[in-house]
């Protein structure tokens, strides 16, 4: 099942962006206000953005474009109305906040459009090597992007993309973009964001069962099975791609053909807990457990035209010992590999094993 981030406004309003009495050439100007709050999240990965909590260490990025009385479908603008704006939670306040405010247009009828990103990121410098890589500039004209590498596994980020969410005549939910907004509707209420995830995740867990020959064997001989290491080298995976912050349902990625076009990452999990693993004292064949959660890797959900599916290499360690006299303990590997499509953003893949 999935889940997203939200970023909504409350029953009540918990504080408002600008003071009546604010003087100066702002005065009895409305600000552009946000809040942010969480549904329930699904945990995917270790270091994933998963709570209001999680969320709150971090800082969110907006851009906006002003249209004036045309929709955002009938011109061509540039995101300089907010520009990859900070906006971070202000702990001591209890609220989320940037500066300096940006103000409605006077005209209430005017049109803003807004996109957002997390977790924040400075305009990268030219040659940065992972995570966001570069974005849309001030002068470029039509939807804001950024560009995305895929880091190192020890440095993953698990990147968001915010959209409006409303419902359909069957209760079912509908995402788009937050396009042609203007004072009249909002006014100092906070605009809503649905924060969804982008990326796609694999190998969250790793199930292993054995076979029932296996289980035979390990019952007749008094054997018991520890699990030692699990090492998984994923291959083929889009090394970098464009994400277009606006878009409908799915994220909007976009090849991005230059230099290097796929990479490899790797996750080792170095010495499990000791006493994972079967025992012959099992009654029956035990049904397949998780031998490590939190170790899955976040991945582009997109394949680059004419290249090869991205593939998982999974190596798995055990050591096997006997009750038996005389019998020595000895340690052997598993391996399998595993083709996997571009799933779904904001979905995870899992690996099954088993042992012969």
């Amino acid at each position: 099942m999935k889940r997203y981030l939200l970023l909504i406004a409350g029953a009540a309003l918990l504080f408002s962006c600008t003071d009546p009495g604010k003087e100066g050439p702002n005065a009895g100007q409305e600000a552009i206000c946000f809040d942010v709050a969480a549904e329930e999240i699904a945990s995917r990965a270790a270091g994933e953005i998963a709570t209001e909590a999680a969320l709150r260490t971090k800082t969110i990025g907006v851009f906006a474009s002003y249209t004036g009385k045309l929709t955002y479908e009938n011109t061509t603008v540039s995101p300089d109305y907010m520009y990859n704006q900070p906006v971070s939670y202000q702990t001591s306040a209890g609220v989320w906040g940037y500066a300096p405010e940006k103000f409605w247009p006077n005209d209430p009828n005017d049109y803003v459009s807004f996109f957002a990103y997390a977790p924040y990121e400075a305009v990268p410098e030219e040659g940065s090597a992972t995570g966001i890589i570069g974005m849309s500039r001030t002068v470029d004209l039509g939807d804001p992007w950024i560009n995305f590498r895929l880091p190192a596994y020890e440095n993953q980020v698990d990147l968001l993309y915010g959209q409006r969410r409303t419902y359909n005549a069957d209760s079912q939910p509908v995402y788009t973009s937050w396009l042609d907004q203007h004072k009249r509707a909002w006014g100092e209420a906070p605009m809503v964001f649905v924060f969804r995830h982008a990326l796609a995740c694999i190998g969250d867990n790793f199930t292993v069962k054995m076979s029932d020959a296996l289980y035979e064997k390990m019952r007749d001989h008094n054997m018991d099975i520890t699990f030692t290491n699990v090492t998984v080298r994923y291959s083929n995976l889009a090394t970098k791609a464009r994400l277009v912050l606006r878009s409908a349902g799915s994220p909007n990625w976009k090849e991005i053909i230059s230099g290097e076009l796929l990479c490899s990452r790797t996750f080792d999990s170095g010495t499990l807990d000791s006493g994972l693993g079967f025992s012959h004292t099992a009654t029956s064949n035990p049904a397949a457990i998780t031998l490590d959660t939190g170790h899955g890797l976040f991945y582009i959900p997109l394949q680059i035209a004419g290249t090869p599916r991205p593939q998982a290499e999974i190596y798995l360690t055990y050591k096997v010992t006997s009750a038996n006299p005389g019998t020595t303990a000895f340690t052997d590997v598993a391996t399998a590999l595993v083709s996997f499509g571009p799933a779904e953003a904001g979905t995870k893949q899992a690996f099954a094993l088993t042992l012969n």
